[in-house]
């Protein structure tokens, strides 16, 4: 028996000794029922311990891979080997090659983020041997009860705590809810998220679009269309930055409560807003339990965090109960943001973000307009801005200086003359850098 151990290596020499006899048995070197070499043997074959050995033998045994016979020593099980054909080898996995932007969106700097806090508190969490255990299926109570009163405080949510739920991402969510809805077809707006067009493609769930205008999704065609479910993002319109008038909301929920169709409302980052006082949500507006209220941590805190809610109708809530559907969150995650929140950080953290990236978003948007001939909008709120230049397609231009073009998000491709800046992970210095290099492309490819 051929067995080499590699005393340079990290891996214990016990288990490299288990994954020597291990491969040996499965491949079938060591046959069914042959007897393995005693402890003694191998203690002084290979000069190690018995202990050693004993740890090996003992991981075989756990496995079924060896029985042992008393006085007699250790056997090979009988295992049936794996057949091995003449097919050919397998095809190399083609995955499609990921963007790669310069600005892009949804990315935050890091620099800023609270990581000893978590730390200490994560700490805190994992040492408690109580959440080793499962929890409730539709996220922690701790949680749940720091969500209601942020969301109320913040956003004038008004809901019990069993209306909030937790998942990992908006769209995770977005699929519980359709599901609980059928699979309805949904209006949503144009431009718009790109995910919710993936969601809908993916389920085979119908779509309409309806264009954004300066105050928010245009309402006859909500209504022209009458789908029974509308997806918007009333707050900060994604990607235009507009925000949906007062007038709009109740329109909306007028619709929506005359026709029992549901509004699910995206709050994506509601908590940067630079100018005025934030409108409140609709579902804080719904007098008749028709929104679907969704909001996620990836601003707030950081995007892997990958920990989002949803506030359903009371309606919902129950078929959601009904249906059994889970959260997929960690319980030790969902502890360490309760106590985050809990404990005060959460404001404090909002509130200096909402400082810095508004003076970043003042600085770059303030040294555009002083500099090159652009239109900017959106800028009033958020970590990401829409800058055009009329009259220039910037298609081509986008693509080589890494630049997200609007019409990533427009279906009906109005937006060849706009591009989408993210001002979350660059400092201002890089991202002047990269708009000066591609303004003056753009400028030049104006004037030929």
């Amino acid at each position: 028996m051929l067995i080499t151990l590699d005393r340079q290596s990290e891996t214990p020499l016990f288990e490299q000794l288990y994954n020597v006899l291990r491969g040996q048995i499965l491949d079938g070197s060591l046959a069914s029922d042959e007897k393995l070499p005693s402890k003694r043997q191998l203690q002084s074959d290979l000069s190690i311990s018995q202990t050693t050995v004993e740890h090996a033998y003992h991981l075989l045994l756990d496995e079924d891979l060896i029985y042992s016979r008393e006085k007699s020593g250790f056997y090979v099980s009988v295992i049936e080997q794996l057949k091995q054909t003449d097919s050919p080898a397998q095809p190399e996995i083609r995955r499609p090659k990921e963007k790669e932007y310069t600005l892009p969106l949804g990315t935050i700097d890091t620099t800023l983020v609270q990581s000893d806090v978590l730390k200490q508190i994560a700490r805190d969490v994992h040492a408690d041997p109580e959440l080793l255990n499962k929890g409730d299926d539709s996220g922690e109570t701790v949680l749940k009860e720091q969500l209601r009163h942020y969301l109320h405080i913040n956003r004038g949510v008004t809901c019990a705590v069993d209306q909030i739920f937790i998942g990992p991402s908006t769209e995770f969510l977005l699929e519980q809810v359709l599901y609980l809805l059928g699979h309805p077809k949904m209006t949503i707006e144009d431009p718009g998220y790109p995910i919710i067009r993936r969601v809908l493609d993916r389920l085979d769930s119908g779509m309409d679009f309806a264009p954004v205008e300066v105050d928010g999704i245009d309402i006859d065609t909500v209504e022209a269309l009458d789908n029974p479910v509308i997806h918007v993002t009333p707050s900060h319109q994604f990607p235009s930055g507009a925000v949906m008038s007062l007038q709009k909301r109740i329109q909306l929920l007028n619709h929506a409560s005359t026709r029992e169709h549901y509004i699910i409302e995206d709050d994506y980052d509601s908590e940067f807003r630079y100018t005025g006082r934030p409108l409140p949500s609709l579902q804080g507006l719904d007098q008749n339990d028709r929104t679907i209220y969704m909001s996620t941590f990836s601003k707030s805190l950081y995007p892997s965090l990958r920990l989002s809610c949803m506030v359903l109708p009371a309606t919902l809530a129950e078929r959601y109960y009904q249906k059994a559907l889970s959260c997929n969150v960690p319980r030790q995650m969902q502890h360490i943001v309760a106590r985050f929140m809990e404990q005060g950080y959460l404001n404090r953290h909002i509130n200096r973000m909402r400082k810095i990236y508004k003076k970043k978003m003042a600085d770059i948007t303030e040294w555009l307009k002083a500099s090159h001939d652009v239109e900017i909008y959106g800028d009033h709120t958020g970590m990401h801005f829409m800058l055009r230049i009329p009259g220039t397609d910037l298609q081509e231009i986008a693509h080589k200086h890494g630049l997200v073009h609007g019409n990533s998000y427009a279906n009906d491709g109005n937006l060849e003359n706009t591009v989408v800046i993210g001002i979350g992970e660059k400092d201002m210095e890089e991202i002047r850098h990269i708009l000066d290099a591609f303004l003056e492309d753009a400028e030049m490819q104006g004037r030929t």
